[in-house]
C-alpha cells in the first residue's frame, strides 16, 4: 500500500526542510554530508517516505541541532511511524480516503457541511449500513467493514481524552430524507439529538427558509491541528481533494462562517429535530 503520511510526518518533513534551509544547506549538500542519494532527501521534506528517528538523528548531526530540539524531531519520527486502526481499511476505502482517516485521527477539530446524509461520524450502525447497501453493489463482507470504519471513527468523538470536536452543519433535506425505513431513520435522528448534548459536538440545521446560501457547492469539511495548518477537505464521485494553502482553508472557514449564520442555533436546531421525530410515523 502505498505510504500515508500522518499530520505527525507532513509536520516532520516541514520542519527537517526549514531546518535545512536554517543551516544554509542545499538538498544535495545534505544528502552528500550523510552519503544519500540527494532524490532521498527530497522525498522526506516532501513527505512522500517514512522516515526513521536514526535518519533523523543523522540529519540533526549534519544540521547541527542538539539537545531537546532533537530530542522532539526523534520522537516526532515515531509518532509519524506509528501505524493506527484506519491501516486496515486501505484497500476498502474510495482512493485519498485513507488519508483523510489518517488527518481526521490527529485532528483537534472538524467542521464541516453535509447536504445528503448524515455526517458519517454521527451516522447510526443501521444507518451506515443503509446507506453503503444503497449508495453502490456492495458485498455483504464490503458492506460490514464500511459499518465498522464508521464505528471506529465516532471513537474519537466520545474519548475520555482528547476528543475531536465536531462543528457540523446540516441541510435539513438530510434529515427528512428517509434513509432505509422509518425507524432506522427515527434511530439516527434521535442518535443526533444525544450527540448533541455532548460538550464537544455541536449541530446546526440550516433549514429550508435559509434559502440560497453560501455553500451550493455542495459538502465540505475543514480539520484544524496542534502545530500545523489547517486542512479543507472536499469529497466527489472519483476521489478526493486536500487543499492546504491559507487563502483555500481561510475560503472555506469563511463560507462555514456564513453557513452557520444562516442555520439555526444548536437549541433551535434540536427542537426541529425532534419536531421531525414526531411527524415520523
Amino acid at each position: 500500500m502505498p505510504y500515508t503520511p500522518t499530520i505527525s510526518g507532513r509536520q516532520l518533513a516541514r520542519e527537517l526542510r526549514h531546518l535545512r534551509e536554517q543551516s544554509g544547506m542545499t538538498g544535495e549538500h545534505a544528502a552528500a554530508a550523510i552519503g544519500w542519494e540527494q532524490s532521498k532527501i527530497s522525498r522526506m521534506e516532501t513527505a512522500k517516505m517514512r522516515i526513521t528517528s536514526g535518519e533523523v538523528m543523522e540529519l540533526c548531526e549534519a544540521y547541527g541541532i542538539k539537545g531537546d530540539e532533537r530530542a522532539r524531531l526523534v520522537q516526532l519520527a515515531r509518532n509519524a511511524r506509528q501505524r493506527d486502526w484506519w491501516h486496515e481499511y486501505g484497500d476498502f476505502v474510495k482512493k485519498g480516503f485513507i488519508d483523510y482517516l489518517a488527518f481526521e485521527a490527529e485532528a483537534q477539530t472538524s467542521r464541516g457541511y453535509e447536504v445528503q446524509v448524515i455526517p458519517g461520524v454521527f451516522q447510526t450502525e443501521e444507518y451506515a449500513r443503509a446507506i453503503l447497501r444503497s449508495s453502490q453493489p456492495r458485498e455483504p463482507e464490503e458492506i460490514e467493514r464500511g459499518v465498522q470504519l464508521r464505528l471506529a471513527r465516532q471513537r474519537r468523538i466520545s474519548a475520555p481524552v482528547d476528543p475531536l470536536n465536531v462543528w457540523a452543519v446540516i441541510d435539513e433535506a438530510v434529515l427528512r430524507r428517509v434513509v432505509d425505513s422509518p425507524a432506522v431513520m427515527r434511530a439516527q435522528l434521535e442518535h443526533l439529538i444525544e450527540l448533541g448534548e455532548l460538550g464537544n459536538v455541536s449541530i446546526q440545521v440550516l433549514p429550508y427558509q435559509a434559502g440560497i446560501h453560501a455553500a451550493l457547492d455542495g459538502p465540505f469539511v475543514i480539520l484544524t491541528f496542534d502545530g500545523y495548518p489547517d486542512l479543507l477537505y472536499i469529497e466527489h464521485l472519483m476521489g478526493c481533494v486536500y487543499l492546504e494553502k491559507p487563502s483555500e482553508t481561510a475560503r472555506g472557514s469563511l463560507i462555514f462562517d456564513h453557513l452557520r449564520s444562516a442555520a439555526l442555533n444548536t437549541g433551535d436546531s434540536t427542537t426541529l429535530i425532534r419536531e421531525i421525530v414526531k411527524d415520523i410515523p
